[in-house]
């Protein structure tokens, strides 16, 4: 895997190189899975056993104005048609709502057993840790990442809970008489390797329910460039020996920012930053939504010129991402003014096709920005690469290779004192991701769609 060579060759000369022509790339399949049985499992006595059960519910403890009257929709499946030898393994379980209802907060759990039981409370599965939650329910088909549960091939059984909304959400169950909307279970995965004349990439995504294609990478070393710092995510956690975490909050963010792997963690060779809508408390008031924030201050990585890149998915589109506000960016060690941008991503319908490069000086604001509008297509489209090169004198911005802009000189007159004091930039900058809510360029609104998910695929800092 292209990732896994990356990670290898940092680790043993600090320079990363791949062949170009005639490199092996692994083919990527996927394969549905019907529900092998579905019951809705009631503390209602009433509830129970059904001759003609088409829909599965769920519904907290204290439901409908019955203080004991939780309903878990327990699903169970046969997992056929995974390969042997299969890798980056993903899978996602499906359920169809009739309704949207914002401020329904679901939970996919592994429960241990099948899910042909009667329906009665006392039966019901053993339920394992959490899964993946959602913090709204939309119309259609809505998305769970199980993948953790699904190793290969055999039963599993997954249950959903309702943690908020005390009334009922109705799903398509194993038995409604419209095949197209019942439960699934879809698995992504890759197995062997074909020929191909160019290196290809296709990473393993955390699922969402309308997945996008990767675009073609060539990841080989720019000329005259050696890797000296890189995060391909390939791993099953946040690495912190290179990343701090943060429970805090920021005055310009609408968000609790949070550590908790619900915001932000890593899985199939992608860190995903997840925002959510949702009540938390931080800094003595509460706030409406959560999100994550990486960086590298406090010894872990800051450099003073280089190449820096990312290869990142926006969660944008044209109406579902009004303030919504992924970035990939820098500020000096010394806490001073100064700050760099790689990119920044916000949201909605007037912002959503555009990669903004930007340089500061302050936020009152000093500053020169440039917003790049993609000739076709948009930065939430697919996976797209962001770099800067920062050398003396010089800062140059591309997009997917192209470069868009580029800083020189002292022109505007406070550049050299934001990077250094002088034309040689001599201050170290560290590295910041973060998904920022709303803001400076608007709120979130009812079109907004939450969960929203910010991947990257991998950073990277070169040096000559």
């Amino acid at each position: 895997m292209r990732k896994r060579a990356v990670a290898a060759l940092l680790a043993a000369t600090g320079v990363m190189t791949l062949c170009g022509s005639g490199t092996a790339t692994a083919a990527a399949a996927s394969v549905t899975i019907k529900p092998a049985a579905d019951t809705t499992y009631s503390q209602v006595a009433q509830d129970g056993d059904g001759s003609a059960r088409t829909t599965l519910a769920t519904c907290p403890q204290s439901c409908d104005g019955n203080s004991s009257g939780q309903r878990d929709a327990v699903v169970g499946f046969n997992v056929t048609g995974l390969p042997a030898g299969a890798t980056g393994v993903t899978a996602r379980l499906e359920l169809y709502s009739w309704n949207p209802f914002t401020g329904t907060t679901t939970t996919a759990h592994e429960a241990d057993g099948g899910a042909s039981g009667t329906g009665t409370w006392a039966s019901r599965p053993a339920l394992g840790a959490a899964l993946d939650s959602n913090t709204a329910v939309t119309k259609g088909y809505n998305a769970w990442d199980v993948s953790s549960a699904v190793t290969g091939n055999g039963a599993v059984t997954f249950a959903v809970r309702q943690t908020t909304r005390t009334t009922r959400t109705y799903w398509a169950s194993a038995d409604n008489s419209n095949a197209a909307i019942r439960p699934r279970l879809v698995i992504s995965y890759t197995t062997g390797a074909t020929p191909g004349p160019t290196p290809t990439v296709t990473p393993t995504v955390r699922p969402t329910p309308t997945p996008t294609a990767s675009p073609t990478v060539t990841p080989t070393t720019p000329a005259g460039w050696r890797l000296v710092w890189a995060d391909e995510f390939n791993g099953t956690a946040i690495d912190t020996t290179k990343w701090n975490t943060r429970d805090s909050s920021l005055d310009f963010d609408r968000a609790c920012i949070t550590s908790r792997p619900a915001n932000q963690f890593v899985s199939g060779g992608v860190l995903t930053m997840r925002a959510l809508k949702e009540d938390r408390t931080c800094a003595g008031t509460t706030r409406h939504y959560s999100t994550g924030y990486l960086d590298t201050m406090r010894g872990k990585a800051s450099f003073t010129y280089g190449r820096f890149e990312i290869r990142a998915k926006s969660p944008n589109g044209p109406n579902n991402s009004k303030g919504l506000w992924p970035a990939f960016w820098m500020r000096p060690d010394d806490g001073g003014n100064g700050e760099i941008d790689v990119t920044e991503l916000p949201g909605g319908p007037q912002y959503y096709r555009a990669s903004t490069a930007a340089i500061f000086r302050d936020y009152t604001p000093t500053k020169n920005d440039f917003r790049y509008t993609f000739p076709s297509g948009y930065p939430g489209d697919g996976f797209h690469t962001y770099t800067t090169e920062w050398e003396p004198g010089v800062i140059r911005w591309y997009v997917d290779g192209k470069e868009i802009w580029r800083r020189e000189g002292n022109t505007p007159t406070w550049l050299k004192d934001t990077l250094g004091g002088d034309l040689n930039y001599k201050r170290k900058f560290n590295l910041r991701l973060n998904f920022q809510v709303g803001g400076w360029l608007g709120d979130p609104d009812a079109t907004t769609v939450f969960p929203a998910d910010f991947k990257v695929d991998y950073v990277r800092v070169w040096q000559r």
